[in-house]
């Protein structure tokens, strides 16, 4: 919302209660907590840009300069609180500003630079959130890059003026860089006046508006940095190999056709890559955004790396983020991003035209009415040169009644896949249809080839990736073999599919838990197959989570990485608690109590926890200061966080959700607590027989998330069956005749 300063400050005097159901209406968010920190920091801030010693700049701060308050970054989904807009000898000038209603004088130094202890949490410094910003700007806002503006950045406490933790080791510098100041009723911290009067001394009303309509645009030369990394050979994370190098010399082919035409204007074109779990494509994906960015003969245009879900967003700007330093974030581009419309913007025109954008099957004709009323959509058509969607199954398709959720979709105007399409000159798309297992992943390639056609575009043969394996020691055979089990073949059946892959480590390598477990059920723990045919992949199952942990423990003493992982079959009773960790045992979310030698034992963890509301990197990356730095087994993380991403060992929890009975697989629907499921569960728990199409549906998308979990590891996994039928099953899709063991 652009507005003078003036304008604010009387807004702030006269009419706040308006101002504050104006942003509501602006950006759909109207909780009551914002409301109440809007309502006692706006005043706090009127009043430090009323104040005297910034009348020598009267021009500026009383008259002429501008501000938007509530700033979406362009194809982001961050807001700024506010961004001051003008100039400083006669070059365009934006000052981000972060707006912090806190009472600070309790709160501690962070473990690291960018975070800050606060409640008993670790929670992110406030100055790091405004570098993302700034550096957000700098990189990839329209208006900065072409008129060469200078972006600067502060936080402002409107509540307390206790704020020294914040300022000093290890955040010394970064406060130092993106300073933090009082502006509370009662007292204004002068350095904040002469911070912003060395960077705000004139207004520029052009630069103002071009700032409040901006478009992403990147900073090629950034984006070539970060491929080049990407693309070294040393230290990089990502690598291809056979199958992966086909798939990516058969992708350069298809662009090249697109982009390097004779006729010279790039032909738009949809590609498609499928390859089952392990395949590579996420890494895929990484090489193929490098080596275009990277492409010295591609002087103009966008490319971004588009992610489908919160986990897979969060985790991807962290590995970027690692590889070529802050500001990098602005390549990660979410699905939600290329809605023609937000949702705000929605809700308005469906209460103003009420016959029209509220049927998600009609959203064609929405889409040209909404063309009709607003000319451009806030994704262009063609505004980006190229889209690399990485695990596109779990793209929304609102044509499914299942997909139209609360998921920050507009979902009558259309699949997000059409709409990528639409804003893309080439698309490619990385995607295995199996691993979609929420009820808003709807997106089949199929519908992918449907919407390019009605939208012009070519569409080269379908790329596979399968035959390639990276995963599970590189063993195809292994996946071969979860397909099978999932699949209900017969145990018989599994275990012929065995011999080239699975074994049990060295006897001088396993813990004394799985020592004495298997000196009493030899085939419970592994088998091992003619050596010549022995693989690097274990396989074990194991009599307790302690077993797993212990296990898990034992196999990465060399430094190999390892998690904990089960499918949605326990509530998330720790959602929102700011240390879930410190809960009594029975308030965690998995909580057993385990007979071992003779006496009970408690084994409990809470779910994956997620500190900045969807910064799922810290159970996925072990960020540093999370809990999982110190102990990478001291959570459970779920299919949708772990989904795309591998470790070297895995532990699952296999519970009852997932159970086998009578020669078949059964779900129970009581166990089953995905709320990405939410329609499907409510329909499977009123139908009567476990066989009638909703419980048939419901355990297609359990067997789905188990399929992601056993899929995860790249040297072993280590399996405890709550239910005993089902470690039968396991045990029997395992076990090999006595001649195969000669």
């Amino acid at each position: 919302m652009l507005m003078t300063v003036a304008e604010f400050r009387n807004r702030v005097d006269k009419a706040l209660p308006l101002l504050i159901r104006d942003l509501q209406d602006q950006t759909g968010r109207r909780n009551p907590e914002e409301e109440a920190a809007w309502a006692a920091s706006f005043p706090a801030v009127s009043h430090a840009l009323s104040t005297a010693e910034l009348q020598p700049l009267h021009l500026y701060f009383g008259e002429r300069g501008h501000l938007s308050l509530e700033y979406r970054l362009p194809a982001s989904a961050s807001w700024c609180d506010m961004v001051l807009l003008g100039a400083h000898r006669r070059r365009p000038s934006a000052v981000v500003v972060e707006l912090k209603d806190w009472q600070t004088r309790a709160d501690q130094p962070g473990p690291i630079e960018g975070l800050i202890q606060r409640h008993g949490a670790i929670m992110l410094h406030p100055s790091e959130q405004v570098r993302g910003y700034v550096e957000y700007c700098r990189r990839f806002h329209s208006a900065v890059r072409s008129g060469a503006a200078d972006v600067h950045g502060c936080v402002l406490f409107t509540r307390d003026r206790h704020f020294g933790s914040y300022s000093v080791t290890p955040n010394d510098r970064l406060a130092s860089d993106f300073p933090c100041f009082a502006a509370t009723p009662s007292i204004i911290d002068p350095s904040l006046i002469t911070f912003f009067r060395e960077r705000l001394s004139e207004p520029n009303e052009v630069f103002a508006k071009e700032f409040e309509r901006g478009e992403y645009r990147q900073d090629r030369s950034f984006v070539r940095q970060i491929g080049a990394q990407i693309l070294t050979p040393n230290g990089s994370p990502f690598e291809l190999l056979d199958n992966q190098r086909l798939g990516l010399a058969l992708c350069r082919a298809e662009i090249e056709k697109a982009v390097f035409r004779v006729e010279g204007r790039p032909k738009k074109t949809v590609i498609l890559i499928s390859g089952p779990p392990g395949s590579g494509k996420s890494v895929l994906a990484a090489k193929i955004w490098a080596n275009l960015v990277t492409d010295s003969r591609i002087e103009n245009g966008d490319f971004v790396l588009t992610t489908t879900s919160k986990a897979q967003e969060s985790n991807w700007r962290h590995l970027i983020q690692q590889v070529a330093g802050h500001g990098a974030r602005g390549v990660i581009l979410p699905a939600n991003q290329y809605a023609p419309l937000t949702i705000p913007g929605l809700g308005k025109l469906q209460k103003t035209h009420h016959r029209h954008f509220a049927d998600a099957m009609k959203w064609r004709d929405s889409l040209k009415t909404l063309r009709s009323l607003h000319g451009k959509l806030r994704m262009p058509d063609d505004h980006l040169l190229v889209s690399v969607v990485d695990e596109a199954h779990a793209l929304i398709n609102p044509e499914h009644s299942d997909a139209r959720t609360q998921s920050g979709w507009p979902n009558t105007l259309g699949p997000q896949a059409y709409h990528i399409i639409r804003s893309s000159v080439v698309s490619i798309f990385l995607l295995d249809e199996v691993q979609s297992f929420r009820e808003r992943e709807s997106t089949t390639i199929e519908e992918i080839r449907q919407w390019a056609k009605e939208l012009g575009a070519d569409v080269p043969p379908l790329i596979s990736l399968e035959g390639a394996q990276f995963r599970c020691a590189g063993s195809k055979e292994y996946v071969e073999w979860v397909e099978a089990l999932l699949a209900g073949v017969d145990s018989a059946s599994c275990a012929a599919r065995t011999p080239g892959w699975l074994h049990a480590p060295p006897q001088s390598e396993r813990s004394t838990a799985l020592k004495a477990a298997e000196h009493a059920e030899p085939y419970k723990v592994g088998l091992l197959p003619n050596h010549k045919r022995r693989s690097s992949f274990r396989f074990q199952l194991v009599e307790s989570p302690i077993e797993v942990e212990a296990s898990l423990r034992e196999a990465c003493k060399g430094g190999d990485t390892a998690r904990i992982v089960a499918s949605y079959s326990r509530e998330w009773r720790t959602k929102g608690a700011s240390d879930p960790h410190r809960l009594p045992a029975d308030m965690q979310d998995f909580c057993f109590s385990i007979r071992n030698r003779g006496s009970h034992q408690i084994w409990c963890r809470p779910w994956n926890y997620v500190p900045q509301g969807d910064d799922y990197a810290a159970f996925v990356q072990a960020a540093a200061g999370s809990p999982m730095a110190n102990d990478p087994l001291c959570e459970v993380g779920c299919p949708y966080v772990v989904r795309g991403f591998d470790f070297d060992y895995v532990g699952i929890l296999w519970l009852s959700d997932l159970v086998w009975r009578s020669g078949k697989w059964v779900v129970r629907p009581e166990n089953v607590h995905e709320t990405g499921l939410k329609r499907m569960l409510a329909r499977a728990r009123k139908e009567e027989r476990l066989d009638g199409p909703a419980n048939v549906a419901l355990l297609r998308k359990v067997q789905q998330a188990y399929r992601i979990l056993l899929t995860r590891a790249l040297k072993g996994v280590f399996v405890w069956c709550e239910d005993a039928e089902t470690r039968d099953r396991l045990e029997a899709a395992l076990r090999l005749n006595a001649a195969a063991l000669s």
